[in-house]
Formats: C-alpha cells, sequence, structure tokens
C-alpha cells in the first residue's frame, strides 16, 4: 500500500499549492496544477491494483472505479477552464456537470455490479426511490436555498440524484455486507465528502457571497478527500 500512499501525499501537497493560487485567482496555470491532483488520485487507483494484494475477483470493479476518476479529472479540467475561459464559460460548466454524472454513474456501476447480492433487491430499490425524492427536491429548491439556477436547472436537476445516487447507494450495499467490506465502507465515506463538496459548490456557483475564499478551499479540499478515498479503497476491497 506504500506506492498508492505516496501518490496520495503527492496529491495532497499539489491540493494545497492549487488552493494557495485558486483564491488569487483563476489561469490555465491553476488548472494545470488541478488536474495534476486529479492525476494523482487516477495513479492512487492504478497503483492501488497493481502494488497491492489487490484481489483480481473484483478486476471489474477496479476498472469501473477508474474508469469514473478519469472522467472526475475531466470535469475538473472543464470547470476550472470556465474561469480561465469566460466567453466559454457556459459550455465548459456543462462539460463540467456531464464529465462528473458520467463518472458518478461508473462508480454506480461498479458497486452493483460486483457488491450486490442476487434476492436482496431492496437493497437497490430504496435508493431509487431516495434518489427520486431527492430530484423533487431540488427541482423546487431555489428559493428555500437561495440559489438561483437558471439556464443550467435542467442539469442540475438531472445531475443531483446521480451524485447523491454513491451515497445512498454504497450505504445500503454496506449496509447489505454488514459493514464488514472495508473498501465498500471507504467508497460510503468518499461519498458523504462528495456530498458535502457539491453542496458547498452548489451556493458558489448558484448563491451569492458564497464565493469567497473559504468557500473555494473547503469545497476544493473535501471534493479530494472524496476522490482519493475511492482511489485507495481498492486497496481494501473485498477485505
Amino acid at each position: 500500500m506504500l506506492v498508492p500512499l505516496i501518490f496520495t501525499c503527492i496529491g495532497a501537497i499539489l491540493l494545497g499549492v492549487f488552493c494557495f493560487k485558486r483564491i488569487k485567482g483563476s489561469s490555465p496555470t491553476v488548472a494545470m496544477i488541478k488536474a495534476l491532483v486529479s492525476i494523482c488520485f487516477i495513479a492512487t487507483a492504478l497503483t492501488s491494483i497493481a502494488f497491492t494484494d489487490f484481489d483480481m475477483k473484483h478486476i471489474r470493479f477496479g476498472l469501473w472505479v477508474v474508469m469514473g476518476l478519469i472522467f472526475g479529472m475531466l470535469g475538473d479540467i472543464a470547470l476550472d477552464l470556465k474561469y480561465a475561459h469566460r466567453k466559454s464559460s457556459d459550455q465548459y460548466t456543462y462539460a463540467g456537470f456531464i464529465s462528473f454524472l458520467a463518472g458518478h454513474v461508473m462508480y454506480d456501476i461498479a458497486m452493483i455490479s460486483e457488491m450486490y447480492i442476487r434476492g436482496n433487491k431492496w437493497h437497490l430499490i430504496v435508493p431509487a426511490i431516495i434518489c427520486a425524492v431527492i430530484t423533487v427536491f431540488i427541482r423546487f429548491s431555489e428559493k428555500p436555498l437561495k440559489v438561483n439556477y437558471g439556464k443550467f436547472r435542467w442539469i442540475v436537476v438531472l445531475y443531483s440524484p446521480v451524485l447523491f445516487s454513491i451515497l445512498v447507494l454504497s450505504g445500503s450495499l454496506a449496509w447489505l455486507h454488514s459493514w464488514k467490506n472495508i473498501g465498500l465502507d471507504m467508497i460510503f465515506g468518499g461519498s458523504v465528502f462528495f456530498a458535502l463538496s457539491d453542496l458547498i459548490l452548489n451556493g458558489t456557483y448558484f448563491g451569492e457571497g458564497k464565493n469567497r475564499p473559504v468557500d473555494i478551499v473547503t469545497n476544493h479540499v473535501t471534493y479530494y478527500i472524496a476522490q482519493f478515498a475511492i482511489a485507495l479503497s481498492l486497496c481494501f476491497i473485498g477485505k
């Protein structure tokens, strides 16, 4: 597990550099540093498979997770380039949302394909119901949350239940496995940070007065904790 931890530590250092520069403003250089942090969580996942006692029965799970992380990296790049290229801001915002949505779908597929035990359909049905309720809430949440989604309303409504599907699905499947699968438990923990990150981002993008340095830092720190937790979960999946 040493090599994955090395990449995690490098990612943490680069994240500190990124946050320091990002609160001063955006630029292609800042976006490049962010991309390097994302490359580190992909490297963490790949080395978790290559340099730890990875259970090869779960190789499909590992590959789905790696694909999810790659989509996450693409989303990271898109959302930071929106600040560096203001004229194309909307296009980069849509690209970021779509990339993250695809990444979350990869994580869901990974969990369902490898962690679901047949005959326990309620562990899939209940998360689906919760996500449907979240969709309805998000659709009518602008006034309670004091945000304005504007032209991005449709993508926000589409993205939100997919985001929270990781949280409710990983929790449901971890419960199914009696919270004894460390890797799955780590994904659940990571998904909690995912939710926190996107709640902060929701205010940063669509609220007023919520784009302070503390918001920028907490958004990125919680997001990267989530991604690195998911990447490191491959060291423990099946154990």
